[in-house]
């Protein structure tokens, strides 16, 4: 049975939300939390990338920090800098600014790879997809939210050390499965996993959407 560790993507500045986005509560808990709680569904373990330095505020946790390697290179040094430190093979990595990102959604998108490259063949050096990662129906790709395989450290790693810090254009190097977002179809309506959070605005709309999210998506 394959296992997986458990990735949250933090360390942001949040300049445009002026405060620590995976400290804002949501139906009176932490974003970051309820990150932690769905991974634990699906996880063995689970990490946080929290930038340059560990970070007290993430303490009550109790989970693993993991600094980034490459200091100053955003969401893809904290990608490399725990996927360098996972035990695991596949990894389910979520960013703090996804508050509405679920065990569910994860789920279906591992069902979704699982599909596409069985088990028996997935296995095998080189073979099949290395990362799946949702995309809107808009068809904007979200890759801070999926599956990812340490055999994508070497691509990472180039890409850091050559100065180039887009997640984005790292995919275009990769295997990847996309994973369209409009074939998750919960038993109730939920706001999108892929909703994002980065401004004040954003977060305010997070609030108004809590009517939908009733428990776990």
């Amino acid at each position: 049975m394959t296992q997986y560790t458990g990735i949250i993507l933090t360390g942001g500045a949040s300049r445009r939300m002026g405060s620590d986005k995976a400290l804002l509560t949501l139906a009176g808990e932490p974003v970051i939390a309820r990150l932690a709680d769905e991974l634990a569904k699906l996880a063995e373990s689970t990490v946080i990338a929290c930038g340059p330095r560990e970070r007290r505020e993430y303490d009550f946790l109790q989970l693993p920090q993991i600094t980034d390697h490459y200091q100053g290179c955003g969401p893809l040094a904290g990608l490399h800098a725990a996927l360098s430190h996972s035990p695991t093979e596949w990894n389910l990595v979520t960013a703090c600014d996804l508050p509405f990102a679920s065990a569910l959604f994860l789920q279906y998108i591992l069902s979704c790879h699982a599909e596409t490259y069985p088990e028996t063949v997935s296995h095998r050096a080189g073979f099949g997809a290395s990362a799946a990662v949702p995309v809107s129906a808009s068809g904007r790709t979200q890759p801070l939210l999926g599956l990812y395989h340490k055999r994508t450290l070497p691509v990472l790693e180039a890409a850091l050390s050559g100065g180039r810090f887009k997640v984005m254009e790292c995919l275009e190097k990769l295997d990847v499965l996309y994973v369209p977002e409009s074939g998750f179809t919960p038993s109730q309506p939920t706001p999108s996993p892929l909703y994002n959070m980065n401004t004040t605005d954003d977060y305010l709309a997070a609030v108004k959407l809590l009517p939908q999210f009733k428990g776990p998506c």
